[in-house]
């Protein structure tokens, strides 16, 4: 039996993340079947208690309860036992320990000594010897009780301890400012304390000072804020050192907590202060419960200690705790707080033994060395040893060189190409020769007993990494057991290998490029995927390049036929790519052996292009900028190629119609570089199109689910070739362009139905899939009216209203295509009457659902195209979304029989039934559902349409159908003489037509990592009649997006509109953009932002200035551009001090 250990999916690392919605943490990996070869078992087997502890135990004076969970594991030989004494009060701490003999100083013990522990009851061990497999089983580090009794001179020296040292530890704010090795972008808490008032040092978690660029500032207990900037932070284990300057403090007397590692033991009382589950100051109290788990495995795709042994207790420390000190009565911090398991409330502690070397070399200036063999070692108990082959002897040797050690390190992972690994390039140097009674062989491999190094016999992990970390660049001898393959001998063996330095595999730069970050693959990563290092640059975030926001589990071997195994490597392939250009990139997943090809659009036009390499002494990060991307070359137009010859089986006229409108039909893929009117950058965005006119120029039309906006690049599929194209026009839906020369000649427009669609029609949709397949589908037109609605959706965006939508009966599977009339003779051809395009809402959860539906093209669609066909004619183009008139309101339908109960008279319900003739379907009225813009103040509601009005004529002709609003013509029109039916009353209103608000602008801004833009009508569409600070008659200043590990972050609220930055008003995109050039806000300096929701609440907020890593930036449509495809240009108006021009060498 053996004690259960948390699974990886349990065990955190506890740094604070305050909701998840504001800095998105990368979710580790599920542990998979396949990973138990190359991590720790899950079940582990601990070490048993030796017999000289058991010993002075049985010779203790006083009784204890053991705790809940060791009764339960013995109730079998407790069973029969008389109940215990009650429990004496606890001896104090001055209380003689008895004397145990410890291992070698430097030896970090594997059994530490129970000298201060509660004595356990005689019977009760006794029971355990009697069952050898349950005493195996319980560590000796848990035999103590987890129930401490504290004296009250015990919680006096306690009191005092904490008053004093709660001055020395401070509560961590940080940033992720960019996605780097284990780590992602966001905002988390932390704590830490104070090692060195002298030196400025404050002690922390790996994961909290963190191998990625941070921003970061400490609280002390008064609340004086500080900035602190990390100077080391471990590349295996779980500590790090922030420094900060320590003449900036002015309001507290900083304590210094000593670091004593030594002091750490089993029964230990221990406190542990910190900032717990996102709170200031938090005190938990539990009893060292071990001192030799196994480190704790936080999942595949985390970062993970090892090579270590691990406390722990039951203090039961959440979020936040991470990096707070682990105090013993006297104040000393005895271990350092690292994680926690969900599903035991247990915590985890980092032994101190090779902090207090960092710090020290830190504090003298050193450069801390830091060796590796790329092996990983495990403390396992002599039984263990013994499963692997290690015999009784051996075994014998080793106890009586270490009495208190009961066990050794094995080796339970050798990394390909490592300094020990057989598969390095010198392996066979001075193999196959025997020394000392040892055979030389080429490198470690799994199961390997290691007994010593250099000639030093040793059993942990302190003892080898003293040697392995001074010995950087030298060769050691290694002697290990190994037992014997296919029937051969066991024994001893030896390998001679050269440390490698463990900070040359740690990454400290990365490049950023179209919004994705790359660098050299990590020790950390190659560990979890058991990778060989040097065979592939790592991607950290695909970020808008590999057009995948959050893919980050590749790595990236081949760009553009040429080697990319290094960052440098790859670096001198992208400089000399151009923008825009399509190049293909070999890439293969972590863990796999398999390499995949895909497609790649290289962006400089959207992204800034930067080399960014970590400065450990000043604790920053210095910024090189690639410089602008080579021309393109120009290309030769090839012409376009000719129309295939029909084949034999090409003689079907049914057939030729299906090919002629397949020729027709478009694939589209659209990316969005930032989240922008609603929509995020991390979706997806496809869809099918129809060329609707090839003449002067080609325009495909596209749903707004598959083409949302303007700023983004689109990829279209027409006949097997892919190119890209860019957007004329917006509103019901998009119309986009491209190169005329580089269109097929057998692509021709579609013939269209001239007649309108009625219910009960026999049409046929012909649809096309994601891989050019084309489906097809007889039907029957089975509605046509306002039947399915859009819902506002969270953030706003834009929707499909007041469109007629016509339904069929059955479709085929896809999401776009056309709806054709069926023909009625075999000579026919399909004629065009719809286009079948896919719609976009939220259900009341706020769910994203999508479905299809067809619209009337001759409505809607051919009037819009001959307007862009003219002004390209006359040289005037119009604008992508041209300015027009309506009356401000959406409308939904009604059954004319709840109608008729509200006071529609006789003539009117006739005429909605004739109507309704007409076109096979039910008669609906129009009713009023939604404002599209709040009434401005003053206006008097009863003088304007109300919700739930039903419309009976607009400007004299009656209205029975959605579609006929498009008859009316509103351009010109300030106001409309409007009948609708209120109260079982005809009322006459004239009604002011508003100017349309549109859907994107001209101009995008990133400010501090937001990005701004002006108002959508989306937006205005949800602000609530009360909020009357939203501007209405301005541009005004819209948050559409914040980006990650910016200081933006949960400052700056996406939906929002920005009122106001240092007490200056905004009102529009321009206004920002000359305060920053004005203001020219100091690196670090705090900016006042006041905004403004929807609902009408405002906030003020200080948002931190980091023109380092956020610059500003603006993009601006480029009209003198857009013929040529670019459509956008990008600026940058501040953060120039902090580039450096890229050195080539």
């Amino acid at each position: 039996m053996t004690l259960p250990v948390a699974p990886a999916q349990n065990i955190i690392k506890t740094p604070y993340v305050p909701t998840p919605d504001s800095a998105l943490r990368h979710k580790p990996s599920q542990p998979s079947l396949d990973d138990s070869s190359y991590f720790p078992p899950l079940n582990e087997t601990p070490v048993g208690p030796s017999k000289e502890i058991l010993k002075n135990l049985e010779n203790s004076r006083s009784w204890t309860e053991s705790d809940d969970s060791t009764q339960d594991k013995t109730k079998v030989a407790a069973a029969s036992l008389p109940a215990p004494p009650a429990i004496p009060q606890a001896p104090p701490l001055s209380t003689p320990a008895p004397e145990v003999e410890q291992p070698p100083p430097a030896s970090e013990p594997a059994t530490p000594s129970l000298a201060v522990a509660e004595p356990i009851a005689n019977k009760k061990l006794v029971a355990l010897e009697k069952a050898p497999s349950l005493q195996r089983s319980l560590s000796v580090l848990s035999v103590a009780s987890s129930v401490a009794v504290t004296s009250p001179s015990d919680k006096e020296t306690w009191d005092r301890t904490l008053a004093r040292v709660i001055n020395g530890v401070v509560s961590i704010k940080a940033t992720t400012t960019r996605p780097f090795d284990t780590e992602s972008a966001g905002d988390y808490n932390a704590t830490g304390f104070v090692i060195s008032k002298e030196h400025g040092l404050i002690l922390s978690n790996r994961h909290v000072v963190n191998p990625a660029p941070i921003t970061s500032v400490a609280v002390f207990v008064n609340y004086e804020e500080i900035p602190i900037w990390p100077v080391y932070r471990d590349p295996i284990h779980d500590f790090g050192i922030f420094r900060y300057d320590p003449e900036k403090l002015k309001h507290i007397k900083v304590e210094e907590i000593e670091l004593h590692p030594d002091a750490a033991h089993v029964g230990a009382d221990i406190r542990v202060v910190g900032n717990d589950a996102g709170e200031k100051l938090s005190i938990l109290g539990s009893t060292l419960a071990r001192l030799d788990r196994h480190a704790p495995s936080y999942g595949v795709d985390s970062y993970n200690d090892f090579n270590t042994f691990y406390m722990q207790a039951a203090s039961g420390t959440s979020g936040g705790s991470s990096g707070s000190p682990v105090l013993n009565i006297q104040g000393h911090a005895v271990a350092l707080n690292a994680g926690g398991s969900n599903s035991s409330q247990s915590s985890f502690y980092l032994p101190l033994h090779r902090v207090v070397r960092a710090v020290e070399k830190i504090k003298k200036g050193e450069h801390v060395s830091r060796g590796t063999l790329q092996t990983e070692f495990l403390f396992k108990s002599y039984d263990e040893l013994q499963r692997l082959g290690m015999d009784a002897k051996l075994e014998e040797e080793c106890r009586a060189r270490f009495p208190n050690a009961s066990g050794l390190l094995s080796v339970i992972r050798v990394l390909r190409g490592g300094p020990a690994s057989a598969s390095r390039p010198d392996s066979d140097k001075h193999t196959g020769i025997t020394v000392d009674g040892c055979t030389r062989v080429p490198g470690l491999e799994p199961g390997d007993i290691l007994f010593s190094c250099n000639g030093k016999h040793l059993t942990g992990f302190v003892e080898l990494w003293e040697i392995i970390d001074e010995s950087v660049g030298e060769e050691i001898t290694l002697e290990f057991f190994r037992a014997g393959k296919d029937g051969g001998a066991s024994g001893m063996c030896q390998v001679v290998c050269r440390v490698q330095d463990l900070h040359s595999i740690t990454p400290s730069r990365f490049l950023e490029i179209g919004g994705s970050t790359f660098h050299d693959m990590s020790y950390q990563v190659a560990r979890s995927h058991n990778c060989e290092l040097g065979t592939g640059v790592f991607c950290a975030a695909s970020g808008f390049l590999l057009w995948s926001s959050w893919s980050r589990d590749f790595l990236l071997t081949a760009v553009d036929g040429k080697p990319t195994k290094t960052l440098d490597q790859f670096i001198e392939v992208i400089r000399a790519l151009p923008d825009r250009k399509r190049v293909p990139v070999m890439t293969r997943p972590l863990g796999k052996t398999d390499e995949h090809i895909m497609m790649v659009d290289i962006d400089r036009h959207f992204f800034l292009a930067a080399v960014f390499e970590r400065d450990d002494v000043a604790g920053t990060w210095n910024r090189k900028e690639l410089g602008p991307p080579p021309a393109a070359e120009p290309e030769e137009v090839k012409p376009a190629s000719p129309a295939s010859e029909p084949e034999e089986d090409e003689d079907d006229p049914d057939a030729l119609a299906l090919d002629k409108i397949k020729s027709a039909l478009v694939n589209v893929v659209c990316r969005l570089p930032y989240s922008v009117y609603g929509y995020t950058s991390a979706s997806n965005f496809s869809g099918v199109g129809l060329i609707v006119s090839v003449d002067p120029i080609p325009l495909i039309v596209f749903d707004r689910t598959a083409v949302p906006t303007e700023m983004l690049d689109i990829r279209l599929t027409v006949s097997n070739k892919s190119f890209p194209g860019r957007v004329v026009y917006l509103g019901a839906f998009a119309l986009v362009t491209f190169d005329r020369h580089i269109l097929p000649q057998d692509v021709t427009v579609p013939t269209w139905d001239e007649v309108p669609l009625k219910v009960r029609d026999e049409v046929r949709v012909v649809g096309l899939t994601s891989d050019q397949l084309l489906v097809t589908k007889d039907s029957t037109i089975c509605s046509i009216g306002m039947n399915f609605n859009t819902k506002q959706c969270n953030p706003p965006r834009h929707r499909l209203i007041n469109a007629e939508n016509i339904n069929v009966l059955e479709a085929p599977s896809c999401w776009g295509g056309v709806i054709a009339r069926k023909p009625s003779g075999p000579s026919d051809t399909l004629k065009v009457s719809a286009f079948y395009m896919a719609v976009s809402s939220q259900n009341r959860g706020g769910d994203d659902v999508c479905w299809t539906q067809g619209l009337d093209i001759q409505r809607y669609i051919m009037p819009v195209v001959k307007k862009i066909q003219a002004g390209v004619e006359s040289g005037n183009p119009q604008p992508v979304e041209p300015s027009t008139r309506d009356l401000g309101i959406e409308f939904a339908d009604m059954s004319l029989s709840t109608v008729s109960t509200m006071g529609l008279s006789e003539q009117r319900f006739k005429g909605f039934v004739k109507a309704a003739k007409k076109f096979r379907g039910n008669p609906r009225p129009l009713v009023v559902e939604t404002r599209l813009r709040p009434l401005p103040p003053g206006a008097d509601e009863e003088e304007t349409l109300k919700i739930a009005d039903i419309v009976l004529e607009i400007e004299g002709k009656p209205i029975y159908r959605v579609s006929e609003l498009t008859d009316l013509r509103l351009e010109d029109k300030e106001t409309v003489e409007v009948i609708v039916l209120r109260g079982r009353k005809e009322v006459k209103l004239t009604i002011p037509t508003v100017r349309s608000w549109p859907s994107s602008s001209n101009t995008i801004v990133q400010f501090f990592g937001a990005i701004l833009h002006a108002t959508h009508s989306a937006a205005l569409e949800q602000v609530a009649p009360t909020a009357t600070l939203v501007p209405q008659n301005t541009p005004g200043v819209y948050v559409g997006g914040v980006s990650y590990g910016s200081p933006a972050l949960d400052n700056i609220r996406p939906t929002h509109w920005i009122l106001e930055i240092d007490g200056t008003p905004v009102d529009s995109i321009e206004d920002v953009l000359a305060l920053v050039k004005e203001k020219r806000w100091q690196q670090g300096e705090y900016v006042r932002v006041k905004q403004v929701s929807r609902k009408g609440i405002t906030s003020l907020v200080s948002v931190k200035v980091d023109e380092r890593f956020w610059p500003t930036l603006c993009w601006i449509k480029d009209a003198e551009n857009a013929k040529e495809g670019f459509g956008w240009r990008q600026e940058r108006w501040s953060g120039e001090e902090f580039v450096e021009p890229f050195d080539e060498a």
